[in-house]
Order: structure tokens, then C-alpha cells, then sequence
């Protein structure tokens, strides 16, 4: 969330670095994150972002370039605020019943876009496989003139469209509570997307709009399969049928939750190896929360069931899950799913990110 006050938020930064017992920082923000886990897995990466030089040279993976070379260079970086919180942590008559975080920020580079214009022009050239658009939420909440944000959103729209047909278009969601942004995404961003990525509260929130015309702000934290997946065929369903000239048919979900990794592609779309995909998210997001590379079962648990409904609707049928081989894929109607568990980390060490990373794996 934005805090508009910049000396009450270096304050809380300053607070925080003196009170908490475990403080760390490292490279934020959802395309840097994104940017350095797709060059760990061996990709070449130009990054729309600014950081402070030490910072960028310090934290960025080899293979990440920063577009527009000096010019993404600032006096000081932006922090995100991060509180992390374990499952079982009381603040008063409340008890978190997993593992979350809490995040903000008096970041302006990334309201205003700023990256934008020196990242269109070097991408022009760069004859990419994907764009990646993300981040975006960091216009909630922030203080725009009428119009503005609009506005910005338009010249994303702008990059999306004059992208060539044979790059691939995926953009990653992330929380926000301005219904207003969620509408503006809606009309400027989705449309002219491929591929989507998302948690269960973002899946819940954008089939929320799309069929029923509302934001809904709360979701089950652990959404039972059937739910997910009926929720990611509607999605499928509504952005087909308001599908604009100049746009893009969505042709894949990834949907992460804590349980599971879930993702729906349409069939003979350029998007494959969707097991392996799935296989790689669940164990990254074990990788990332329990902070090591290694495999441990124990430190890990299960929470998804060995068998789930296909559907919560009618003609739904049960799955079960072969041990041997835990990644499920099945076709139905014009889509391929896979599905796979997720080694749940029993201690965690971070949560933020972790969305970022499991998209980009």
C-alpha cells in the first residue's frame, strides 16, 4: 500500500531497521524478481526498472539489462516495506492462519512508469520471445491527477498492442484493493494479454468482475481445486466473449496457490510443457519460502487431497492423484490442465516474492 507522507514512511524504514531482529533486504519489486529468476534459469533478460548502480550491480543476475543503461540509475533506491509474519503469529485477538506478509511502499519511479519509454525502445529491437507486464499494482492508492493514470495505462496498452504477434504476452497480477485500477486493467492491460498469472485471491478477484460486475476483496486462502478451476474456465470464457479487435485471445492461466500449482492453456497454443511447468513452480515455491535449494521432505507437507473434483458443476468427476507421477494433466473441451502439489515449506523464511518467482520458473 502507498504511504503519500515520505517522512513517515523513511521513518518506518528507519524504525524498522532499529527494532527488528531479523532485517533483510534484497532486490524488489515484481519485474526485477521476475527478471533475475528467469536469468537464473538461463534467459536473456532486459529489465524496465531503476535502482541506485551498486544496487542494480550488486543484486541483478548476469543476463539482466537494465533498459535505458544510465538513465535507470537513481540518487536512492525505493524501499518496499515488508513485514513478514509466520502462520500461528498473534497481533492481539487475531491469529494469522498462514504464513503472509504485509508490504508498504512511498514508491513514485513505479506509479509514474517511469521506465516505461526507455524500455519501449530498446524492446522494438530486441525481437523477444515475452513480455512481461507486472507491477502495476503499485497504482493503488497512488495520488494522480483525473486522469492520469489512465493515461499511463493507455501507453501501456500502446507497447502491448505494437507488440508483434510472435512475441508472447503475459501479465502477472497482484493484489490490490482500488477498484477503479482493476477496472482500468480490465479495459487497458488483459485484453491484450496471452497469459495471466496469479494467486487465488487475484483469481478470485478477477472472475469476480468478469462475471458478476463486482471486486471481491476477500478469498479462501486454501480454495478447493474444483472452485479454482471453475473460476479459471470463467475467466477463459468471459475475456473470449469481450474480446477486443486489437487484443489478444488468452490462450493461458497459471493460477498458484499455496496447495497447488494450476495451469490451463488452450489447446495448440504456443504454450507448452505445461507439466513440466507446473512441476518447476511447485518445487520453486518451496525453494523460495523454506530459503534453500535442496529438497527436504521433512521440512515439507502436503495439503492438497490424493483425489479432487473436476468441477463444483454438474458432469464433474474425481481425479485422483498417482503418487508416482503427481503432476495430473487431463483435456477438456479446447483446454489442456495440469496440475501439480506443492511441497508446503513447514518453516518459512520469506513469502514475499515468492508469487514472482514461481510465475517466472
Amino acid at each position: 500500500r502507498y504511504v503519500k507522507n515520505r517522512e513517515l514512511f523513511d521513518d518506518l524504514v528507519a524504525t524498522s531497521r532499529r527494532i527488528s531482529s531479523d532485517p533483510r533486504s534484497g532486490i524488489g519489486g515484481n519485474a526485477p524478481v521476475m527478471a533475475n529468476r528467469f536469468a537464473r534459469e538461463g534467459a536473456t533478460v532486459l529489465l524496465g526498472s531503476t535502482f541506485e548502480r551498486g544496487t542494480a550491480e550488486s543484486g541483478l543476475w548476469k543476463g539482466v539489462t537494465l533498459a535505458g543503461g544510465d538513465s535507470a540509475f537513481r540518487d536512492r533506491d525505493d524501499i518496499h516495506l515488508v513485514m513478514e509474519y509466520p502462520a500461528g503469529k498473534r497481533w492481539g485477538p487475531y491469529q494469522a492462519s498462514r504464513a503472509n506478509r504485509f508490504i508498504v511502499h512511498s514508491d513514485v519511479a513505479n506509479g509514474r512508469l517511469e521506465s516505461l519509454d526507455p524500455f519501449e525502445k530498446e524492446l522494438r529491437n530486441s525481437k523477444a520471445n515475452l513480455l512481461v507486464v507486472g507491477g502495476l499494482q503499485m497504482m493503488d492508492s497512488f495520488p494522480y491527477a483525473d486522469g492520469e493514470r489512465q493515461k499511463l495505462l493507455r501507453r501501456v496498452e500502446h507497447l502491448m498492442v505494437e507488440t508483434p504477434e510472435s512475441t508472447r504476452v503475459h501479465f502477472e497480477l497482484a493484489s490490490m484493493s482500488d477498484e477503479g485500477l482493476f477496472s482500468d486493467l480490465l479495459d487497458h492491460v488483459i485484453p491484450f494479454s496471452d497469459s495471466l498469472g496469479m494467486n487465488e485471491q487475484e483469481l478470485s478477484l478477477i472472475q469476480s468482475a468478469l462475471v458478476y460486475n463486482n471486486m471481491s476483496t476477500v478469498a479462501d486462502s486454501n480454495p478447493r481445486i474444483a472452485t479454482a478451476l471453475d473460476q479459471m474456465r470463467d475467466v477463459f470464457t468471459a475475456l473470449a466473449a469481450r474480446q477486443k479487435e486489437n487484443g489478444r485471445r488468452l490462450t493461458r492461466i497459471h493460477v498458484h496457490t499455496l496447495a497447488y500449482q494450476a495451469i490451463m492453456t488452450v489447446r495448440g497454443s504456443p504454450w507448452k510443457n505445461s507439466a513440466a511447468g507446473a512441476a518447476k513452480a511447485a518445487l520453486t515455491a518451496f525453494r523460495h519460502t523454506c530459503a534453500s535449494q535442496d529438497i527436504d521432505v521433512s521440512k515439507a507437507r502436503l495439503i492438497m487431497d490424493t483425489s479432487f473434483m473436476s468441477s463444483r458443476r454438474e458432469g464433474a468427476h474425481r481425479i485422483p492423484v498417482n503418487t508416482d507421477k503427481p503432476v495430473t494433466c487431463w483435456s477438456e473441451g479446447e483446454h489442456d490442465v495440469c496440475l501439480a502439489p506443492v511441497l508446503v515449506c513447514k518453516k518459512v523464511f520469506q513469502t514475499a516474492g515468492g508469487g514472482d518467482n514461481i510465475s517466472a520458473a
